[in-house]
């Protein structure tokens, strides 16, 4: 669409002068056929004009509110297209035994007690993100060394992957877990050999504890928790999220429209659909794509995992899964992580199609994660026809771990963005928060470097070679947490770039990433935050 006259444009949209004005930017608008801009004009929640400023300004009247951009970048607000947003606010509330925070079990410990100390007796304890191959002893805690320094209290302790969890000895009984349990279906409660008695320790089995322990925050403290995640999120520059959960029912569902319609989260959420729950969203008259712009349904959720040694579910119910959800209305979600599990989700989507033609008919079906993608499974991935949602900053955040932990021959295709892109694969960028931050910059960066936090790359550089190929350029990765983000969910005609018509959802840098030293990509910084037309954020430019 061609904007030359942005006024004649908006003349036939909107009879009313704009509501806000944002002059004096650098318009990153990351729409084809939109020239080069320095303003935006806004009418309600919708993007009125983009371009020049006198010819913009005209579409202003004496109530429009103008913010000066002062030169600053203006782009489209990002999109975080694989997140867990009650567990990031639990996990921002809770014990931090990241690697950065211990070093060993008893280092762990020793926070556990002094939370313990604190905590009337009964209540949770809550820890996250401890890595047992991080820990000076190479191991997980067990029930009986947290039940040493919190006697009184059930503990839960999550680790940073998202996929194991510790509980100590009050918090089994409190889930009803004992010798006799029998495992989750596609999970493992951990055992010893010889008389059966759990660890603590769980595989997988996140939704099966949510089962038998229901919600883990009463709902003033979930208030409090969203609203001071919903102000990092929009600080990072994050106007919309997708929530990956496999366990989301249709009471998660009233929650998210709940924190929408209070007005605590500005963030617009896409909340997946459990597989194991959609006869309740059916009985509810709910489908892929009900909500609105605020709080959408979007695609069913499926783990398919290697925990127990085999592929959990095999094939022949993930196809039966994926039958049902397409009959159902929805496309799918896919976890997959290693390359056994992709190849599988491949073959599946492939015998599976569905028919994407149309604006009625949604997005395509995704595999989320496909970290682990060598080359001849690129082309496997590329014809099956699903889009890829895939985390580059677990190489900026996790590179030096892989460095030690992988088969130095997978290395070069750990989130293989680089090969993916070019094999014409459609891609988005998902955080995967609590497992990383969701800071979007140190994933694009990581995305155009390959860089990791500790200064290196994966794999590390040869000479004459860079990144191993895996690298694509800054405006590929803006893409794919913007309007790649939009397709993914099925909102590209009303998210991800700058143009009359779309939501009026935008964030101004402090830096442009497309001229910028790459390098310096990871430091970028929001400094003010629009969301539906409404200024939700900002970082003193307005002070």
């Amino acid at each position: 669409m061609q904007q030359t006259n942005p006024s004649h444009d908006s003349s036939q949209r909107s009879s009313r002068p704009a509501d806000l004005l944002l002059f004096n930017a650098n318009v990153l608008s990351l729409e084809p056929g939109i020239p080069t801009a320095d303003s935006v004009a806004i009418v309600g929640e919708t993007i009125l004009a983009v371009g020049k400023g006198k010819e913009v300004a005209k579409l202003t009247g004496s109530a429009s509110r103008r913010i000066d951009c002062r030169g600053l970048t203006l782009m489209p607000g990002l999109i975080d297209s694989h997140i867990h947003l009650l567990a990031l606010a639990a996990a921002r509330h809770g014990l931090d035994c990241s690697p950065q925070a211990v070093s060993s079990i008893r280092e762990l410990l020793e926070l556990v007690r002094g939370r313990a100390e604190g905590t009337p007796p009964g209540r949770w304890i809550r820890a996250f993100a401890y890595d047992d191959l991080s820990l000076k002893e190479g191991r997980h805690p067990t029930r009986w060394e947290l039940d040493a320094v919190a006697p009184h209290h059930p503990v839960r302790l999550d680790h940073r992957s998202g996929h194991a969890t510790v509980l100590n000895s009050r918090g089994l009984q409190m889930a009803g877990i004992d010798k006799d349990t029998p495992d989750p279906v596609d999970g493992v409660i951990d055992r010893i050999q010889d008389t059966g008695e759990p660890t603590g320790l769980l595989l997988d089995a996140a939704t099966f504890l949510r089962q038998r322990l229901g919600p883990s925050a009463d709902p003033s403290a979930l208030q409090e928790r969203i609203e001071g995640l919903n102000q990092t999120l929009l600080s990072y520059g994050i106007t919309s999220v997708q929530d990956a959960g496999p366990g989301n029912d249709l009471s998660r569902w009233d929650v998210y429209r709940g924190l929408r319609e209070s007005g605590r989260l500005h963030c617009r959420v896409t909340m997946m659909a459990g597989i194991s729950h959609l006869a309740e969203f059916r009985e509810a008259g709910l489908c892929w794509g009900d909500g609105d712009d605020g709080s959408r349904l979007g695609h069913t959720k499926i783990m398919l995992t290697l925990t127990t040694g085999d592929l959990q579910p095999g094939i022949d119910e993930l196809h039966q899964m994926v039958q049902r959800a397409h009959g159902e209305g929805f496309p799918v979600a896919i976890h997959a992580v290693e390359r056994e599990a992709v190849a599988a989700a491949v073959q599946v989507l492939r015998e599976n199609p569905r028919v994407v033609t149309g604006s009625a008919a949604g997005p395509r079906d995704r595999i989320e994660h496909c970290a682990e993608c060598p080359p001849e499974l690129v082309s496997q991935v590329s014809e099956c026809g699903a889009m890829v949602v895939t985390q580059p900053g677990f190489v900026y955040w996790n590179g030096e771990a892989y460095e030690q932990r992988v088969e130095p021959s997978l290395l070069p295709h750990l989130y293989a963005v680089g090969a993916l892109d070019r094999a014409g694969v459609p891609l988005a960028f998902g955080s995967d928060a609590p497992v990383t931050d969701p800071n979007p910059w140190p994933a694009i960066y990581s995305a155009v470097t390959r860089a990791t936090s500790g200064g290196g790359t994966l794999p590390a550089r040869e000479p004459g070679r860079s990144g191993m190929g895996q690298g694509i350029p800054v405006a590929r990765a803006l893409r794919m947490n913007t309007l790649g983000g939009a397709w993914a969910e099925g909102t590209q005609g009303r998210k991800g770039t700058i143009r009359p018509g779309k939501l009026a959802d935008l964030v101004l840098l402090d830096g442009d990433p497309i001229r910028m030293d790459p390098n310096r990509l990871k430091d970028i910084r929001a400094v003010l935050t629009v969301v539906g037309g409404q200024v939700a954020w900002e970082g003193g430019l307005l002070s």
